[in-house]
């Protein structure tokens, strides 16, 4: 199991900061569902105490890694309270949120 399967599997805060600081980006679930013309900022958690909110609230988020080519969906199923990830490989980019 490499680390970013590792931090991304137990999801902690300091784990999630680790990450961040390696580059990878977080967003709400929503993001998934916009058009690919749509700039996604608005949908993402820049610190990580917000992204344990999000998985708190809605039990759920979206991690891109910095090469943008790997994908994780996290979700905890309400039923039994355990964390599933779902990697994905990205064939495009997700563009890069305009200031």
């Amino acid at each position: 199991m490499t680390a970013w399967d590792k931090r991304v599997r137990t999801l902690t805060l300091h784990g999630v900061e680790q990450n961040m600081a390696l580059g990878a980006r977080y967003f709400r679930f929503e993001v998934l569902g916009l058009d690919s013309s749509v700039d996604p900022a608005p949908h993402r958690l820049p610190a990580a105490v917000q992204v344990l909110e999000e998985v708190g609230s809605h039990g759920r988020c979206v991690i891109v890694l910095p090469d943008e080519r790997r994908v994780a969906l996290y979700a905890v199923h309400p039923e039994s309270g355990a964390p599933e990830v779902v990697w994905y490989e990205r064939t495009e980019r997700i563009q890069a949120s305009r200031r």
